[in-house]
């Protein structure tokens, strides 16, 4: 016997379209894993990280000064420690500087109001002396 009548004789054809399953399902599988390999990988490579959560340490809020430079005596009292570095006789740059330095807030206003209250005098070539 020989041909389809021999296939069909002895089940032939369940066995092909057996094999053919196990086949496609072999091939599935495989390309499951295969494409599920990178988490894997990255699992025995490196284990996971445990995450610390760190609470930051609250700082007592200072109330911020007030920086209205048009108060003259707030003026004076901010400027005064700055004028005791200085010379008897100084430019206004180096005011300036000593105030930027320091962080003071409008230098340029504040110095402007020291002028215009009379707590600093000019004396000409671009000098001044503090008046208390």
């Amino acid at each position: 016997m020989f041909g389809f009548e021999a296939i069909s004789h002895h089940n032939g054809w369940a066995v092909a379209a057996t094999g053919a399953c196990i086949v496609f399902t072999g091939l599935a599988t495989l390309s499951f894993v295969i494409s599920q390999l990178h988490k894997l990988v990255a699992l025995l490579d490196r284990p996971p990280k445990v995450t610390v959560e760190v609470v930051p340490e609250e700082k007592p809020k200072t109330p911020p000064l007030p920086d209205c430079p048009n108060d003259l005596a707030l003026t004076v009292s901010r400027y005064q420690p700055l004028i005791e570095e200085l010379d008897p006789e100084f430019a206004l740059a180096d005011l300036y500087a000593l105030a930027k330095k320091y962080h003071l807030p409008h230098p340029h206003l504040s110095i402007r109001c020291l002028v215009d209250g009379g707590k600093l005098q000019p004396l000409g070539d671009g000098m001044f002396r503090f008046v208390a």
